[in-house]
């Protein structure tokens, strides 16, 4: 009887031998290998998970990570099912005589052939289990054999073995059901997952518990007995409990991973975040729009990336990815908002650029009209004369607006689209003066790099996200501001005081510097916080994804603490202190000490300043005036009235009505000027004329007034109905929104010489 099972197998091994040569010359092996549907994955910057998508299939495969196999995972896998894995080359003939006596024998499966690499075969291709399949697995096996080596013959086998439910692969295996990378698998969980492709929809952690944890005791006892474990391991080992079911993946920055996944045709994705500071931004923020609820308050979004290289490192974009009635899946990073005051310290770069200011020039805080829009600032007072470094830190709008207008809308506003506003609409003039109060819709991210380009110095380029693209920041850059006026701003935005318990920063020898800014939008929907230093940029906002006002909501009150705590818990370089002033990027220039800008004569006290190097030459100062006054200094005369010998040419700031008040000396009361024939007249209306006010498609048309004077040059300063206007220099033309009725129209130059007249107008 027993040569009879004897000469059956040796039958069967020579049939096989046979058939897997007839198979060798049929079959090919595909390329690449595997033609799965992998799941996606989103991974931080040390490799770690930060989010895995299910497949098409509704699987969890996970790619391969080109990871080492884990020795004890390997080494359990051969002892449970490819004891010869090393030795043979694809088949293990021994084996198969052992299956077919043993399974004639027990006339039925007793045990299987199938190595190793044989199972590779069936996972590249899933066939019925037939006869001429199994033939064909073994001389797929051959080949797989001859192309590849051992360790890539077992990885492929761990990357796509199945693991009950719908997992599929060692790594997804590992996380799902111990919550570890399988490097850190002790030998009980090694052993658990060899076991389970065995027969996994009847044999997992989930069904059959208790056979589940026979099986894997089994194997860690012929793991002990074969010398690859000690007796203390493996009594210890035996004691582990069998998992009572599946961990989630890890679930960190979950639009990021979002926005990525959908984009990327790779399997694996691989960022710029940073784990610790992900964590650690997405802490905060929860914590602080707890914090804020009462208020209304119920979401909010934080980037934080690195100033030197661009590289984002955390991106927090929502208060809680699952808060479905805060609609927290929405990306609050990539959402746009109005910019409210966040821009402005481009335009005060800007004008530096252009030699329109220095920090020390002073700025008109005055109630302005500009053809119909009267800016007004967030307290609703006008300040006056403010220095312009001092109108920045407390982000005065007014100012701004004369910035602004005397740039022109167009060019700022190419310079915004330039320099990361992308998504910026046209044509410029729609947006108005206004462009620089939030008019210009922005989103936390263009907001970063718009920082970003700042604490680089004036060189823009895009943030990056996607490890290995590190050189896109340095290849993109382009200079839109110089190094001398990016360096200006950012000190002054240094000094803007801190809220809350940051306003002693200075007193604190671990404090670190950082130019910073904050916005509300109007209505009071928007706040935001953006901080640079030479090692971080921090972008925050609060508010909610529905729009609305939120009552007392400020960027100062809201978004800037915020702001602080997060910068506060990262990790400074202590070499990293402060942006050093850039060499040959600064020049000394002598201005007025009064006004901050350049004379014409230098006949008043001077101090030295610091300009861009690169800027164009400083302007004139549209303030100092040449005056003349009578030897007594009592009143101001000219060529009419002036007394030969009897008179004193001085240089003063002469500034608008509002400011200037009674300090300037009257003009002589006996002059010709005043007495006969006025330098200025009204060019329209005239006196008493009658004005007809035409709709338009968006309301009443303006109507442009207009004045002339003798002098070129002339300064005028206009009032309507004893309300200020505005003023205009060399042309003197003002457009104006006209109510019914009868108006009375004053214009008045530097010297106080001025002329009125009434009209009357009627809307039609």
């Amino acid at each position: 009887m027993k040569k009879k099972w004897y000469f059956l197998a040796l039958s069967f091994v020579i049939l096989s031998s046979a058939a897997v040569i007839w198979g060798l010359k049929i079959s090919e092996i595909p390329s690449p290998l595997f033609g799965y549907d992998y799941s996606r994955v989103v991974l931080a910057e040390d490799g770690s998970i930060l989010r895995v998508f299910l497949n098409t299939n509704e699987q969890w495969l996970l790619p391969d990570d080109e990871s080492e196999i884990p020795p004890k995972l390997k080494a359990a896998v051969i002892c449970f099912e490819d004891k010869r894995f090393e030795k043979h080359r694809g088949i293990d003939f021994f084996a198969v005589a052992r299956a077919l006596y043993q399974n004639i024998k027990g006339r039925g499966r007793i045990s299987g052939a199938s190595t190793i690499t044989m199972q590779v075969a069936r996972l590249m291709e899933p066939k019925p289990r037939t006869i001429f399949n199994k033939l064909q697995e073994m001389g797929q096996a051959l080949r797989i054999e001859r192309r590849y080596g051992k360790d890539e013959i077992m990885k492929l086998y761990l990357l796509h073995a199945p693991y009950g439910s719908n997992i599929l692969g060692y790594r997804a295996a590992s996380l799902r059901y111990f919550a570890q990378e399988p490097a850190n698998l002790s030998w009980a969980q090694a052993a658990t997952l060899a076991v389970l492709p065995n027969n996994p929809a009847n044999v997992n952690p989930m069904r059959n518990r208790q056979q589940l944890k026979e099986k894997r005791d089994n194997l860690l006892l012929n793991l002990h007995e074969q010398g690859t474990i000690d007796e203390a391991t493996y009594k210890l080992a035996v004691l582990e409990p069998i998992p009572e079911g599946q961990y989630p993946f890890p679930i960190k920055a979950p639009h990021l991973a979002e926005r990525l996944a959908a984009g990327q045709t790779e399997p694996i994705v691989k960022t710029t975040i940073k784990q610790d500071m992900q964590s650690r931004a997405a802490d905060l923020l929860a914590a602080h729009i707890e914090k804020l609820r009462p208020q209304g308050v119920k979401n909010g979004a934080v980037l934080v990336a690195e100033t030197a290289t661009g590289l984002v490192r955390a991106y927090a974009a929502s208060q809680d990815y699952f808060d479905d009635e805060n609609l927290g899946k929405i990306d609050g990073i990539q959402m746009k908002r109005s910019s409210a005051s966040t821009l402005k310290p481009f335009l005060y770069a800007l004008a530096m650029d252009k030699g329109l200011i220095v920090r020390e020039s002073l700025l008109e805080d005055l109630q302005a009209n500009y053809g119909g829009y009267t800016p007004y600032n967030a307290d609703g007072i006008f300040h006056g004369m403010v220095r312009a470094d001092e109108a920045l830190r407390r982000s005065l709008n007014v100012p701004a607006v004369q910035l602004l207008n005397s740039i022109g809308i167009e060019p700022f506003f190419d310079f915004l689209k330039k320099a990361g506003l992308k998504s910026l609409k046209g044509p410029p003039q729609n947006h108005g003066l206004s462009l620089i109060l939030g008019s210009a819709p922005v989103s936390l991210w263009e907001l970063a790099e718009l920082y970003l380009g700042l604490g680089n110095l004036g060189e823009f380029s895009d943030l990056v996200v996607l490890k290995g693209e590190e050189a896109k920041k340095e290849a993109g850059e382009e200079r839109l501001l110089s190094a001398g006026a990016s360096f200006l701003i950012l000190e002054t935005l240094k000094e803007v005081a801190r809220p809350q318990a940051d306003y002693n920063w200075r007193h604190f020898q671990s404090a670190a510097p950082i130019a910073w800014k904050t916005g509300t939008s109007y209505g009071g929907s928007d706040a935001w916080s953006v901080g640079v230093s030479p090692q971080f940029v921090i972008a925050v906002w609060v508010g909610n994804f529905t729009g609305g006002e939120i009552k007392g909501l400020s960027g100062i009150k809201a978004a800037a603490p915020l702001l602080f705590q997060v910068f506060n818990s990262l990790e400074k370089n202590p070499a990293l202190g402060w942006f050093a002033k850039p060499a040959g990027e600064l020049k000394k220039i002598l201005v007025s000490a009064e006004t901050g800008y350049r004379l014409r004569e230098n006949t008043v006290p001077l101090r030295e300043v610091l300009a861009p190097a690169a800027a164009e030459p400083l302007r004139l100062s549209p303030y100092e005036k040449t005056l003349f006054l009578n030897g007594a200094e009592t009143m101001q005369v000219c060529s009419l009235c002036w007394e030969r010998g009897d008179y004193k040419k001085v240089q003063k700031a002469v500034y608008p009505p509002q400011v200037q008040g009674a300090s300037l000396p009257p003009h002589n009361p006996r002059c010709p000027a005043l007495l006969g024939e006025n330098h200025l007249k009204f060019v329209y209306p005239q006196q008493g004329s009658l004005i007809f006010v035409p709709r338009g498609k968006e309301g009443y048309q303006e109507v442009t007034l207009e004045a002339a004077s003798t002098f070129a040059g002339e300064r005028l300063f206009w009032y309507l109905d004893h309300s200020y206007l505005g003023e205009t220099e060399g042309s003197h033309r003002l457009s104006v929104v006209l109510e019914n009725g009868r108006h009375n129209l004053h214009i008045i130059d530097t010297t106080g010489i001025g002329r009125s007249i009434t009209f009357e107008s009627k809307r039609r």
